[in-house]
């Protein structure tokens, strides 16, 4: 094993990251009978029906022969009183998310979004939006669809980890640290520190990806839905930075009135 493998966060390396990756993207499996719906499957019956509760759904009265029944039971289950087109859109996330599914399951995740993006948002919340822009990362029928989904993936799940993390501070979501308590430690791979003074890597991160996501029509709403919810959110890293930010602004603006008034009285 290479020396740096050892000292790596995990042990193996890059190659065990990959191999327990490829081990979760198993497809889900069809028994006989079984498909997704076709490419041109009317929508509009799908938006007005209503997913039942487990024990009034007949879907449930077919035995589980199959990976791909046991999800979509699932699936039923979590989004019941939902449309049954969220419910499809579930289910077609879910087999995009595997290395293999039929050779239509993309465009018709596209054409959902295509046709009926304002129903979606709508009907999915939060977690289920970024589902479909990590889908749209690697699935998406244009550059500036996966590309954005991408990034948009990338930045939701760095938030997850370090959120998670930083529930075992002590400190809420909501609640930004105090300025007199920064940590002098270097930042990992010699990066520079964010400046709360001058700073606009924030605004400049939330910028691109908005401007990125103008140029299609299909992803633009879904991503620019979860740009503006992660801006209106206080228990974000942006909101404590920008309370931070507004905190050390003030400080200098008394410490300078203090210096002004000491000068003129001397």
């Amino acid at each position: 094993m290479d020396e740096r493998d050892e000292r790596c966060t995990y042990p193996g390396g890059i190659a065990a990251v990959l191999e327990e990756m490829d081990a979760r993207r198993d497809p889900l499996a069809f028994a006989e009978g079984e498909a997704l719906p076709p490419s041109d499957v009317a929508l509009a019956p799908l938006k007005a029906a209503r997913v039942p509760a487990p024990d009034q759904d007949p879907e449930r009265r077919a035995p589980i022969a199959s990976p791909n029944r046991r999800k979509f039971l699932a699936l039923r289950e979590e989004l019941q009183g939902h449309s049954e087109l969220a419910c499809l859109h579930g289910l077609l996330v879910a087999h995009l998310r595997k290395a293999a599914q039929p050779p239509h399951t993309a465009a018709l995740f596209v054409r959902l979004w295509t046709e009926e993006a304002d129903h979606l948002l709508e009907e999915l919340d939060l977690r289920w939006q970024v589902s479909a822009l990590t889908t749209f990362g690697e699935h998406g029928a244009t550059e500036a669809q996966r590309t954005v989904g991408e990034a948009l993936s990338v930045l939701c799940g760095m938030m997850k980890l370090y959120e998670t993390e930083r529930r075992y501070s002590g400190f809420g979501a909501s609640k930004s640290f105090r300025l007199k308590r920064r940590s002098r430690a270097s930042l990992p791979l010699d990066m520079d520190p964010f400046s709360l003074d001058a700073g606009g890597l924030d605004m400049n991160m939330l910028g691109r990806l908005w401007r990125m996501a103008e140029g299609d029509r299909v992803i633009r709403p879904l991503a620019h839905n979860v740009l503006d919810r992660l801006m209106h959110d206080p228990r974000t890293v942006f909101r404590r930075l920008r309370r931070m930010r507004v905190r050390k602004a003030r400080r200098a603006a008394r410490a300078a009135r203090t210096q002004d008034a000491a000068h003129s009285t001397g």
